[in-house]
């Protein structure tokens, strides 16, 4: 009677041990690769491309996008390659119908190279089948204009980067051109300016590159033929006498040094400052090549030089860094190694911070170019000890200069114009 029950009791625990150990098999089954892409009993079929939150089919996106592939056989889908740059797939997002996968960034497009087949290929363990379709570059980004003032008819430059399949560009006031060529490189546009720019349009005050891949993102250093923060305009800051700044010094102390016409110099923006001169090396001083102004001013801001209205554009809390000097240059002679620099005493202490002319001031037509220099780099000490702080430090009572500088050792004939020296800020 016991062995009959011991034998019981061992047929019983061998069917469990059984049942348990395949239990076991079929998990150890599933955790060795729950991931692993299914067996396909055929080629993988394409049928179309969407986005993901839209149902119209598209024949080409950017890097980075999410798109969905639509057709048969995609549930075992091991890899989509996009113009020969091979992509894993999570069988997460993969149906028998349908595919969800995002494009690399590391897709060659045209940005990075030529002769692309502009086709995916989707793969699987039966087979694989290629399709249409072009990948390309991210939306343009719009760094830097050329001159911020050039009127209608004029032809500025854009630099930036992926300045690909422009379709066109749109100024300040909706207002839209279509005459541009962009470079091999995709990293300048030259755009025509077109009438009817308007600046003070609030909803669409700025500067937009549209393509293909879509539009440039606002950039709110980019002040298109905006006067905002003018210091001197040689125009509407001049209440007459033979002194435009009231300085007593500099460009404006002679005011035949101030005009609309010269050779090969065309206005800007109505009058302006004339540097012409050949400008000694070493750091040499002359007041013929230099802008002052002082806080003391009444003609300039009633007396206030810097300023201060719109309040949330020149917030007194806002960081320094917030804010440029810019200007227009022309000239029709080389610049060479000439520097902009710009100098002011506030606290105490004297405070420059200076930019090549070279970076900027690309020809010697007389076509003008817009300089810039951010506050933050203003520095004292030979450099050790930087302008810190808010708008309202940098705005106290002093003097501010602006000055062509030539720290090689040759001497530079130079003839030049300077005009429409401003503050901007750049973050808003």
């Amino acid at each position: 009677m016991k062995r009959n029950i011991l034998n019981n009791f061992l047929k019983l625990n061998t069917s469990l041990f059984l049942l348990v150990g395949s239990l076991f098999f079929l998990a150890s089954c599933d955790e060795e690769d729950p991931t692993a892409p299914l067996e396909a009993s055929a080629p993988p079929v394409v049928q179309s491309i969407r986005v993901t939150a839209k149902d119209s089919t598209i024949q080409k996106s950017t890097l980075g996008s999410t798109i969905v592939i639509v057709g048969e056989n995609l549930a075992a889908t091991q890899y989509v390659v996009f113009n020969g740059y091979q992509t894993t797939v999570n069988p997460v997002y993969a149906t028998n119908t349908h595919l969800i996968v995002r494009i690399p960034d590391q897709v060659p497009t045209v940005a990075t190279a030529s002769n692309l087949p502009n086709e995916l290929k989707v793969v699987n363990s039966a087979g694989e089948t290629t399709y249409s379709f072009e990948v390309l570059p991210p939306a343009p980004i719009v760094e830097n204009v050329s001159n911020e003032f050039a009127k209608a008819g004029e032809t500025i430059t854009l630099t930036g980067s992926y300045f690909y399949f422009v379709e066109e560009v749109i100024f300040p006031g909706d207002v839209v051109s279509t005459e541009f060529t962009a470079s091999a490189d995709g990293n300048s546009l030259m755009v025509k300016v077109p009438a009817g720019v308007d600046p003070t349009n609030a909803e669409n005050s700025e500067l937009i590159v549209r393509s293909q891949s879509g539009n440039s993102a606002v950039n709110q250093s980019i002040k298109f033929n905006d006067r905002t923060g003018m210091l001197v305009d040689w125009d509407t800051k001049v209440t007459g006498g033979t002194n435009p700044l009231n300085s007593g010094w500099g460009i404006s102390e002679n005011m035949s040094k101030v005009t609309n016409s010269y050779p090969g110099i065309s206005p800007v923006d109505g009058l302006y400052g004339l540097i012409d001169m050949a400008i000694a090396g070493n750091w040499s001083w002359a007041n013929a090549k230099l802008v002052n102004m002082s806080s003391n001013d009444a003609n300039v801001n009633g007396g206030k030089l810097y300023p201060t209205t719109p309040s949330a554009m020149y917030n007194p809390e806002a960081s320094i860094a917030n804010f440029d000097l810019r200007a227009e240059i022309a000239a029709t002679q080389p610049v060479g190694e000439l520097i902009l620099q710009v100098w002011q005493a506030n606290g105490g202490k004297e405070y420059t911070a200076s930019v090549p002319l070279a970076d900027f001031v690309k020809t010697t037509d007389g076509k003008w170019y817009t300089i810039s220099v951010n506050l933050a780099d203003l520095a004292a000490d030979n450099g050790a000890t930087k302008f810190t702080g808010k708008y309202k430090d940098f705005i106290k009572p002093a003097d501010l200069r602006i000055l062509i500088q030539n720290p090689s050792a040759v001497t530079v004939p130079t003839t030049m114009a300077i005009d429409n020296i401003r503050i901007v800020n750049i973050v808003q």
